[in-house]
C-alpha cells in the first residue's frame, strides 16, 4: 500500500518538459509591408505579384492580408481621384489595379520560426478564415540595423542578387525551393514596430513640404519580367518632391487641389516614339495618390506623346500600387510595391492578350537611411548618379549626370529668370582626355515658361571620370558671360568646386576653363573654341621668387571647332597669387600671335 501510495506520489509531483520558448520577432519588429511575386522567364502567363501586411506576433504565430494580381487574369486599371495640379501637370484621373481601392482579397495564417543559419521561415498554414490549406513555405534573409534600429528588412535569397555585372544585369534564373515551396521566387518587405492605421502614413502634403522627406532621393530596386524576360531596373532615381532638389527646379511635383495626390511633368525621359518623323517629346506624366486606408498609396505614370494631342492618355499606362514603408518614429521611409500592367488594345481599351508586352514586378524604394542594396553605379550601369543644381540668383539649372561605360550622358533643365544663362561641362576620362558639352544659351522671356530642356553625350575610349560644370550668366545682351556656379562631379556625387571659372571671348572664339590654387601652385584647364584662324591659351603667375611663371594650350587651328586643354600646372608660385589668363590669335599656327583678350583671377574669382 505504501509503496503505491509512493508511487503515486511521485507521479504527481514529476516535473513536466519544458515548453520551448517562442521564437524571438523578425528584427524585434511585429509590423511589416511586404510585396511578393511569382516572376519566371517565359512568355506564358504564369506570374502573379502579391502586396500585403505580414504581423509576426510574440506567441510565434504570423498572418497577412493582402491584395494579389495574376497576369492571366488581366486586371484592369481603375481610376481613383482626379489630379487637378498646378503647372503642366495634365488633369487626369489617376489610375490603380483593380481591387486596390477595396479591402484585401486575400489572408493567410501561420507561424514563423528560424533555420540553422538564422534565416526566418514563415509557414502559411490556413486561410484567413481558418480552413486548412497545403502548408507554404517562405524563407527569408533578415537584415537588421537600417536606420539606427528602427526599421528591419526581409528579401527572397535572390532579391539583390545579380549574375551579371552592374552594367549588363542578369537576374538569376529561379530555383524552386529556394525561397518558397509553391511559386513565389522573389520577394522583398520592411518592418517596424508602427502601426498600419491611416494615420501612420505620409500625406502627400508631408512629402512635399516637410524637411524630413521633400529633398530625399528615394531609391531601389525593381525586379520585374517584360517581353518574356526576367530582369531588373532602378526604381524611385533621384527624383524627388522639392523644387531645390527635384528633376525639375521651375515645376516641381505640384500638390492637387482637391484630393490627396500630387502630379509631376519630368522632362529628358526614356519616352521614345514610333511615328515618322518621331515625336521628340521626352516628357512623362508622372502621379502618386493616397487611396484607401491603412498605409496605401499608388503611382501612375505615362508618356506624354502617347496622348497624341488629348489631355490624358487612358490606355497602356505603368499602374504600380504601393504601401508605405514607417520605421518606429513613425518616420516615412519609403515604400515596397508591385506593377501588375496588362496591356490594352488602344481601340477597345480592353486586354488584348499581347503576353510579350505585359510588365510584371516587384519593388522598393526607399530613402538613403534604408540602405537601398544596389551597386553605386546602379543596374544597367546607366543610373542618375549624381543630380547636379548650379544656381545664379533665382535662375538655375538643374539635371542629371548618367555614367556609362565609355560615355557620360547629361540632361536637364535651364530656368532663367533674368539675363541669359547656359551650361558648360567640361569632362575628363580616366585616361586623361577631355570633352565638352554645352546647352544652348537662353535668355529671359524667350521660352513661355522661362525654360529649356538640354541633353548630350560625350564618348570616351575608355570610361568618364569627373566633370566640372559651370552655370555662365550674362546681361539681356548675352555679350559677355561671367561664371554663377560651378561644381566638381563624379560618379559618388557633386560637390562645390574649389576653382574660379573664367571665359574669354574675342568675336566668335571663346576659350573656357578654371584656375584652381593649392597651396603655392596654380592649375588651369579649360577648352578653346576657334570660329577662324589659330588660338591659344595662356597662364602667367608670379612665382615666389618675383619672376613671370607661364603655362599654355596647345595652339589649334579649326573652324568651328573645340580642343581641351590642360590641366596645366605652375608650381612654386607666390601664394593666392593674381594670375593673368590671355588669348592670343594668329594667322596660322606659325604665327605670328597677337593679344585679342584677357581676364585676370584671382582666389575670390575671374573678371
Amino acid at each position: 500500500m505504501w509503496g503505491a501510495l509512493a508511487l503515486l506520489v511521485s507521479m504527481l509531483v514529476a516535473p513536466t518538459a519544458a515548453r520551448a520558448a517562442p521564437p524571438a520577432l523578425p528584427g524585434g519588429k511585429a509590423n511589416w509591408v511586404v510585396s511578393v511575386g511569382g516572376l519566371n522567364n517565359n512568355y506564358d502567363p504564369r506570374n502573379w505579384v502579391r502586396l500585403g501586411y505580414y504581423v509576426f506576433n510574440a506567441d510565434g504565430t504570423a498572418e497577412t492580408n493582402f491584395w494579389s494580381w495574376n497576369e492571366a487574369d488581366s486586371p484592369e486599371r481603375i481610376n481613383t481621384v482626379k489630379a487637378n495640379c498646378d503647372g503642366a501637370v495634365p488633369h487626369c484621373y489617376i489610375r490603380t489595379v483593380e481591387d486596390f481601392d477595396g479591402s484585401p482579397t486575400g489572408g493567410l495564417r501561420g507561424s514563423f520560426d528560424y533555420d540553422a543559419s538564422g534565416r526566418l521561415v514563415v509557414t502559411w498554414k490556413t486561410d484567413k478564415s481558418g480552413a486548412d490549406i497545403t502548408d507554404l513555405r517562405e524563407t527569408w534573409n533578415l537584415q537588421t540595423g537600417l536606420v539606427g534600429g528602427k526599421l528591419a528588412r526581409i528579401t527572397s535569397p535572390t532579391y539583390y542578387t545579380n549574375s551579371g555585372t552592374a552594367s549588363d544585369p542578369d537576374v538569376p534564373d529561379p530555383v524552386a525551393g529556394e525561397f518558397s515551396s509553391y511559386s513565389a521566387t522573389f520577394g522583398i518587405g520592411y518592418g517596424s514596430t508602427t502601426g498600419f492605421g491611416s494615420d501612420t502614413r505620409a500625406s502627400m502634403s508631408d512629402l512635399v513640404n516637410d524637411s524630413r522627406y521633400n529633398t530625399v532621393p528615394y531609391r531601389g530596386t525593381f525586379v520585374r519580367v517584360n517581353n518574356g524576360s526576367l530582369d531588373r531596373e532602378g526604381t524611385g532615381g533621384n527624383w524627388t518632391f522639392s523644387g531645390a532638389q527635384g528633376d525639375n527646379n521651375a515645376n516641381p511635383w505640384q500638390k492637387c487641389a482637391g484630393a490627396e495626390c500630387l502630379g509631376f511633368v519630368q522632362h529628358a525621359t526614356s519616352c521614345r516614339s514610333t511615328e515618322d518623323p518621331p515625336n521628340a517629346d521626352k516628357d512623362r506624366a508622372r502621379y502618386l495618390a493616397e487611396i484607401g486606408g491603412g498605409r496605401r498609396n499608388t503611382e501612375e505614370y505615362w508618356c506624354m506623346l502617347l496622348a497624341s494631342g488629348a489631355d490624358c492618355y487612358v490606355y497602356n499606362s505603368h499602374p504600380r500600387p504601393m504601401l508605405q514603408i514607417i520605421d518606429d518614429d513613425g518616420t516615412f521611409q519609403g515604400w515596397v510595391g508591385a506593377e501588375a500592367f496588362s496591356h490594352v488594345s488602344t481601340s477597345t481599351g480592353k486586354p488584348d492578350e499581347a503576353w510579350n508586352q505585359y510588365y510584371w514586378g516587384i519593388f522598393d524604394t526607399v530613402s538613403p537611411d534604408a540602405q537601398p542594396a544596389i551597386p553605386p553605379s546602379g543596374w544597367n550601369g546607366s543610373q542618375a548618379v549624381p543630380r547636379f543644381t548650379v544656381p545664379d540668383g533665382a535662375n538655375v539649372a538643374t539635371g542629371d549626370l548618367l555614367w556609362a561605360t565609355g560615355a557620360l550622358h547629361f540632361s536637364g533643365r535651364n530656368f532663367v529668370a533674368g539675363g541669359c544663362h547656359y551650361v558648360e561641362l567640361l569632362a575628363v576620362g580616366t585616361d586623361g582626355t577631355r570633352q565638352r558639352g554645352t546647352s544652348s544659351p537662353l535668355c529671359a522671356g524667350v521660352e513661355a515658361d522661362g525654360t529649356r530642356a538640354f541633353r548630350g553625350s560625350l564618348s570616351f575610349a575608355q570610361n568618364p571620370a569627373s566633370v566640372v560644370i559651370t552655370y555662365w550668366n550674362a546681361g539681356s545682351s548675352g555679350a559677355s558671360y561671367s561664371p554663377g556656379s560651378t561644381l566638381n562631379c563624379t560618379p559618388a556625387g557633386c560637390t562645390s568646386a574649389d576653382r574660379k571659372p573664367f571665359r574669354i571671348v574675342y568675336g566668335a572664339n571663346v576659350a573656357s576653363g578654371s584656375v584652381t590654387w593649392i597651396g603655392p601652385t596654380v592649375q588651369f584647364e579649360g577648352n578653346n573654341h576657334v570660329a577662324s584662324e589659330c588660338r591659344y591659351v595662356e597662364l602667367t603667375a608670379t612665382g615666389s621668387d618675383g619672376t613671370a611663371r607661364k603655362a599654355s594650350s596647345s595652339k589649334f587651328c579649326a573652324s568651328g571647332g573645340d580642343r581641351t586643354f590642360g590641366p596645366q600646372v605652375i608650381a612654386d608660385v607666390a601664394e593666392g597669387t593674381d594670375v593673368q589668363i590671355t588669348y592670343w590669335q594668329g594667322a596660322t599656327a606659325t604665327g605670328p600671335f597677337t593679344l585679342k583678350a584677357s581676364a585676370t583671377c584671382r582666389p575670390t574669382g575671374c573678371q
